[in-house]
């Protein structure tokens, strides 16, 4: 029964780009950061979290949550350019797992 729980769960969870492509979620994202930006947000949340599958089992909220304060400061979530890292945490408490921004090492 937990086992048919568990995956009922992953099926019904949008995955980040069905997450992000929803109009409430674009609009607040523009918003935020502005509607040429928004976009390249969005781009750069999807090619990120593709790349890293530990990242794709995080809570979507705290993926853009992680993003939005990389975007504050102005800078990519791109693996190449290493600039920040959203960074899966299991959360034992809450029984799921969340992206956290860390800064990175950039020369």
């Amino acid at each position: 029964m937990a086992v048919r729980n568990s995956l009922t769960k992953q099926n019904s969870r949008l995955g980040i780009g069905a997450y992000l492509s929803q109009d409430a979620v674009k609009a607040r994202i523009n918003e935020v950061v502005g509607g040429k930006d928004g976009q390249r947000l969005i781009t750069a949340i999807i090619s990120a979290t593709t790349a890293n599958k530990s990242l794709q089992e995080c809570s979507n909220q705290s993926i853009l949550s992680a993003a939005l304060v990389g975007e504050s400061l102005k800078l990519s979530p791109s693996p190449q350019l290493g600039q920040y890292y959203m960074v899966p945490f299991k959360n034992n408490k809450h029984q799921i797992t969340e992206a956290q921004f860390q800064l990175g090492l950039t020369l």
